[in-house]
């Protein structure tokens, strides 16, 4: 896999995402069994969808739903599936027509309501079958957004992203996608700060300088998915993965870039068993020297994940979670992985190697329970390192919670959804004595954008009346962040050996170091425009503020936006 190590340049992106596609039709040629496709990860998108789901009927483990699901407004994923090609033997593309259009008023009628349709309704082209054996969708993407930052007048924002989302079925167990993004945008100056920094957009991969103060980065991502049988599906590809039932995940979440991926999943009766095998990278050098003019490559690492979800009964789930980043390559960005890497028995690893071993492992567990058909609450807990003796404060003592509920069709409005969300992660958490080890990936964390050492609180309200929505979401956070030269525990790239009161210390206390407090307001109106993409027009305000004794920084955004959203961009940070 070392040419997935390059950076993520457009023509570098787009022959990887076909690369691995074309490879693996080539290595899975018996695998044209399933309509097992993935739903976007896009939390407002989602809420109506799980708003229907009265009763637990599906596991927490949101690495991705079936596309048979109803979606957020009100129709099936994938648009209306009306077939307007037929492929044959003697034409790929070959026009419907019907015997009815004989008089031009008809024919008028006929294609206006046709291309209303299509615009409105469907897929931008639909590819079928006679046989109705395989089915393709072929879309665009796109995000065109003009801003100014109120605090920063002197300054126009803008993002310029274009792409194609290609989705389709071969029988009835075989489904595949891939989509590409080549995008140019400038940021405010908080983001701006962190792309530089971090040398990565949030969750969008590297850049390049793009003009004077412009990034061009792109984005590439694709799967194929086979189920044998109603109790197995196998997926491949380049992609994210989300664990839990929260706006945040602080097991597995998709705040860090794409990344390869395998996943087996499996389901009988009440439980689900997922094994997810995967390959990160730090963006430092693997080791390996490259001829002149060459991208140079990375270090990588793996990770698997292993997720048991049990639904208790109709309205109480409980999962069980294992997560290990195994020991980077070495110097040659080489990498020596054991059987147990391998192991798809969940805490295998952490019986046999413990959590402060050379890997870095990770448990956790999450609960949902169904107290009414429209209130629900979940939460998780992560731990990463316990002490010995069970110090409170010991730098080994690293964990974190969450707790949240939602509110559907609040006081009865229909359409009206409240979420709430606390997130707490304790100092050191996610790092590792050897900083190659940190849960992280591109420069990210895998969990929680914030890191560690944090207390965090999200409210969200969401209406929607027709193919109007509306949204206001509030952040506020306490963080401990770390200084120059001293390590309290919040940037998690750090070794533990770095820490400041050493490895083995036990006073490190909830929010040490610089105590930065995070606000963060946003409200926006939008209007949905085609289901089929969440292709939409909106208009927002988001308003934050980051203070500190030795920060006061101050974003009074204004934005408007067309686009199609199907993923979660996590700017709230």
């Amino acid at each position: 896999m070392s040419f997935l190590q390059n950076s993520n340049t457009s023509a570098d992106i787009f022959s990887i995402n076909i690369m691995s596609l074309t490879g693996l039709f080539i290595f899975f040629p018996i695998f044209l069994f399933s309509q097992q496709k993935n739903l976007p990860l896009n939390r407002e998108w989602s809420l109506g969808r799980e708003k229907n789901r009265s009763l637990i009927n599906s596991h927490a483990d949101t690495i991705k739903w079936k596309s048979d699901a109803i979606d957020s407004w009100g129709s099936a994923w994938g648009g209306y599936g009306v077939a307007y090609y037929n492929v044959d033997s003697t034409s790929c593309f070959k026009p419907i027509i019907s015997n009815t259009w004989h008089s031009e008023k008809i024919y008028q009628n006929t294609f206006w309501k046709k291309i209303g349709t299509k615009f409105r309704k469907e897929n931008l082209f639909i590819v079928n079958d006679t046989t109705d054996k395989f089915h393709l969708t072929i879309d665009p993407l796109f995000n065109f957004e003009y801003g100014r930052d109120r605090a920063d007048s002197s300054k126009s924002f803008y993002k310029n992203m274009r792409g194609i989302l290609l989705r389709g079925d071969i029988g009835k167990n075989f489904s595949f996608e891939s989509s590409f993004l080549e995008n140019q945008a400038t940021f405010v100056n908080y983001i701006q700060d962190f792309n530089n920094a971090s040398l990565v957009v949030p969750g969008q991969g590297r850049w390049k300088r793009f003009k004077t103060n412009g990034y061009d980065f792109a984005m590439a991502s694709g799967y194929v998915s086979y189920s044998p049988s109603k109790y197995f599906n196998f997926q491949a590809g380049i992609g994210k993965h989300f664990i839990g039932d929260g706006y945040r995940s602080l097991l597995l979440s998709d705040n860090a870039f794409n990344y390869p991926f395998l996943r087996v999943a499996s389901s009988f009766g009440k439980f689900q068993y997922t094994n997810l095998y995967t390959v990160f990278m730090n963006l430092t050098d693997g080791g390996v020297k490259t001829p002149p003019g060459t991208e140079r490559l990375f270090q990588k690492k793996a990770g698997n994940f292993q997720f048991l979800s049990w639904n208790i009964n109709k309205r109480i789930q409980l999962g069980f979670f294992q997560g290990i980043v195994w020991q980077a390559s070495d110097s040659m960005n080489k990498q020596d992985l054991n059987f147990n890497y391998f192991s798809p028995l969940i805490y295998n690893a952490a019986l046999s190697e413990g959590l402060a071993g050379t890997n870095n492992v990770l448990l956790g567990w999450t609960l949902k329970c169904k107290i009414t058909n429209s209130i629900s609450l979940y939460g998780q807990y992560m731990l990463d390192d316990i002490s010995k003796d069970f110090t409170r404060n010991s730098l080994h003592n690293k964990q974190g919670f969450q707790a949240g509920a939602k509110y559907f069709d609040l006081f009865g409005l229909r359409n009206l959804h409240l979420q709430v969300e606390y997130n707490q992660v304790r100092p050191y958490s996610y790092a590792s004595k050897k900083s190659a080890q940190s849960y992280t990936h591109y420069n990210q964390p895998l969990a929680h954008p914030l890191g560690a050492n944090f207390k965090e609180a999200i409210a969200f309200l969401n209406y929607r009346i027709g193919n109007l929505f509306t949204e206001v979401k509030v952040n506020y956070a306490i963080i401990g962040k770390d200084s120059l030269g001293r390590n309290y525990g919040n940037n998690i790239f750090s070794s533990d050996n770095n820490a400041l009161y050493g490895v083995n210390s036990t006073h490190n206390e909830m929010g040490q170091g610089i105590k930065t407090t995070l606000r963060i307001f946003d409200f926006h109106i939008g209007y949905l425009i085609n289901p089929a993409t969440n292709f939409n027009i909106l208009v927002g305000i988001s308003n934050r503020s980051s203070t500190s004794t030795i920060e006061n920084s101050q974003t009074n955004f204004i934005y408007f936006g067309i686009r199609t959203s199907l993923n979660n961009v996590y700017y709230d940070f």
